[in-house]
């Protein structure tokens, strides 16, 4: 780490490769989560209930790692709590293999979570406070969404040789190979952050509402994937239909990074969060109105596009807006911790057994209230200009 500039430090391309990459890889495990809730039913010869107890104790996980670091980042050196978050998660999935008990797996999934979290949160951190890096971080939303695909091609071909665990193999040996990795990360803790910085310079009014906004959006278009299968089906596709859509769906966003470089480029500004938000919340209305797979698969390639461009300009306007690299550390966690509330809210409040109109209208009020953190954020930044003007 050196040449400290405006509070950002000049990494190497080794530095940058390894901040980029490492976050992304620990990412793969909350975009591949279809395959692990169906591998810890089959493997473990689990009921649907018990199984997601214990993949909300992964996303839990990660969500309280990734503000765990948002808060303690002057403390935590990158190299090492990389290194110890990988070992651990590593640990967590061969344990999540062998366990016998339901106590054990429990435990072996949290685990699997506190090492993903501390991955992307001293990932994101890094790259928020690396010259170009928030420019670098539109691209770990391109290349998470490149490493599902293939998990998606690669998982169901190493299941007739490895069983229902291909998934936890598979993502042992991803681990793994992020240690060689981890080893660039930057040694020593991240100097621009004061010591005696105060608690309002860790929470202030627009890293709240930004972590709201990735919280509430996250929430909205997760709780709508969550019944993907279902929905698809209303309208007449089959599970070969399904599954297509699924890898088509992600295709497009392969091109997120170019699109959201492209527009950071040209307006650093909460407006492009908020234009995501509303094409969300429009593709959420006709998610189960649509009455038709043509139009249903329409909306599907609409709402991961947007969900994914949202997530790639919300860590890059994080970064812009605090170099420090907490909010953007924070957001990381936001977006894990939506998966978690917005299903759960959506399972007590909805009644979705023999109609699915009721998730559009929990998407598009998520989606919608994203505006009110957005408005108060260009409210804040009016304020302030003004004062300067004045």
């Amino acid at each position: 780490m050196s040449e400290i500039s405006e509070g950002l430090f000049k990494a190497s391309l080794p530095q940058k490769l390894a901040a980029l990459s490492v976050p992304c890889m620990a990412s793969l495990p909350v975009m591949v989560m279809p395959f692990i809730f169906g591998a810890i039913i089959e493997h473990h010869n689990l009921d649907s209930s018990t199984a997601t107890y214990a993949t909300t104790a992964e996303i839990g996980m990660i969500a309280l790692a990734s503000l765990f670091v948002s808060l303690t980042l002057r403390f935590l050196p990158p190299r090492m709590t990389v290194l110890f978050g990988l070992i651990v998660a590593a640990l967590g999935q061969t344990a999540t293999i062998y366990c016998t008990d339901i106590v054990t797996l429990f435990v072996s999934r949290a685990f699997v979570g506190l090492g993903e979290g501390l991955c992307m949160g001293i990932g994101f951190a890094c790259l928020a406070q690396m010259i170009g890096g928030a420019r670098l971080l539109a691209y770990a939303s391109g290349i998470v969404a490149a490493l599902s695909l293939t998990s998606f091609l690669v998982i169901p071909a190493l299941e007739p040789y490895l069983g229902y665990a291909s998934v936890f193999w598979f993502l042992i040996v991803v681990t793994v190979l992020c240690i060689p990795l981890a080893t660039f990360m930057p040694k020593t803790k991240l100097k621009q952050l004061a010591v005696g910085a105060s608690i309002w310079q860790i929470i202030n009014v627009k890293s709240i509402s930004l972590f709201a906004v990735a919280m509430l959006a996250s929430s909205g278009s997760n709780t709508l994937w969550l019944y993907f299968e279902q929905v698809g089906k209303s309208v007449g596709m089959t599970m070969v239909d399904i599954g297509n859509l699924g890898v088509f769906s992600s295709i497009p966003t392969l091109l997120v990074p170019f699109v959201a470089n492209f527009i950071y480029a040209r307006t650093i500004s909460i407006l492009p969060i908020m234009a995501a938000c509303l094409i969300s919340a429009g593709a959420a209305y006709y998610y189960s109105n649509s009455g038709s797979w043509l139009i249903f698969s329409a909306v599907v390639v609409v709402m991961s596009f947007a969900y994914v461009f949202l997530l790639a300009y919300v860590r890059m306007f994080a970064a812009h807006m605090d170099p420090t690299g907490r909010t953007t550390a924070a957001v990381s966690g936001a977006d894990s911790l939506g998966m978690v509330v917005g299903p759960l809210v959506a399972a007590i409040t909805l009644n979705i057994v023999d109609d699915f109109a009721p998730l559009s209208n929990f998407g598009l009020l998520a989606q919608g209230l994203c505006f009110i953190p957005c408005v108060i954020i260009l409210l804040v930044k009016s304020s302030k200009r003004s004062a300067v003007t004045a």
